[in-house]
């Protein structure tokens, strides 16, 4: 999922890397085609998001990636700050297209599972970024397509809850899903300042003690429910973590503790049934 992170290590910013970065245009065809923009250490990577109550993975989550050789990977957004509100908007458009190029594959096999695209809230703050991400899920008549869920991450911190309402209004109607991937726990929510999402996604902090690994599961779980929306609990990496959410009733988990490599759109497909074969989570 476009959630997960390893290590602490900050990648190298873009444009030391890239004295010259191609067009967006460019940068988002490529993606579309490859699933990565080599000159970057950019790729396109989906994620195994598993499901208490039906016991398997129930969706699979594209998330741009960073990884570079002696550089400890980084996952979602927030691994790229280096990038202008134009390219954004390019590259969560391709993202949108390559996770639903992925879904036809998926489909065509006759597997079932659910497909993520994340897309950046910088990106759907930005008036024609906005337009333009919004263009693209009426291209795509994403509203019919009953698999995908379109979740909204790298929220900054000090973000409102009517803020991310506003910006979760802006897709709702074009996208049959939209789930939040919250900042932190510490964001003020309750029953009456409604995301209307369907879900609810936190990640557990790193080097948590155990009277916190519960604490943030509760909170995740009392938020959703305030909110009426499914609650995901992401970057769940050892089996202690793993055992408080499902303690805490929360449904959906995503993690290293879950097991499951991390696939490109071009994984055969038997790895991608293994993916959804394998799990950590039996009972």
């Amino acid at each position: 999922m476009a959630l997960l992170f390893e290590g602490a290590a900050a990648p190298i910013p873009l444009r030391a890397r890239t004295s010259l970065a191609p067009p967006p245009a460019e940068i988002a065809a490529e993606l579309v085609r490859s699933g990565e923009w080599a000159d970057a250490d950019f790729a396109l990577r989906f994620f195994p998001v598993f499901d208490f109550q039906r016991q398997g993975v129930a969706a699979l989550f594209c998330t741009p990636m960073y990884a570079r050789a002696g550089v400890n990977t980084l996952y979602g957004h927030g691994a790229f700050h280096d990038l202008s509100a134009e390219e954004w908007a390019a590259i969560d458009c391709a993202i949108l297209d390559y996770a639903l190029g992925f879904a036809r594959r998926v489909m065509a096999a006759q597997l079932v599972v659910a497909v993520g695209a994340s897309v950046s809230f910088a990106t759907l703050s930005d008036p024609i970024g906005r337009m333009k991400f919004r263009d693209a899920l009426r291209k795509a008549n994403a509203r019919e397509k009953a698999y995908l869920i379109i979740k909204i991450e790298d929220i900054p911190d000090r973000t409102g809850a009517r803020r991310m309402a506003e910006i979760v209004s802006s897709v709702r109607g074009l996208a049959p899903r939209v789930w939040v991937h919250l900042p932190g726990s510490h964001v003020p929510l309750s029953g009456h300042e409604q995301l209307r999402a369907n879900g609810l996604v936190l990640s557990m902090p790193a080097r948590m003690p155990m009277h916190g690994m519960a604490t943030e599961a509760r909170w995740l779980a009392r938020t959703a429910t305030l909110q009426s929306a499914l609650a995901c609990m992401d970057h769940v990496d050892c089996g202690t973590e793993l055992d408080f959410v499902r303690a805490a009733g929360i449904r959906f988990v995503a993690g290293r503790a879950v097991g499951g490599p991390a696939l490109a759109a071009s994984a055969a497909l038997e790895e991608i049934r293994a993916t959804l074969r394998g799990t950590n989570c039996a009972p």
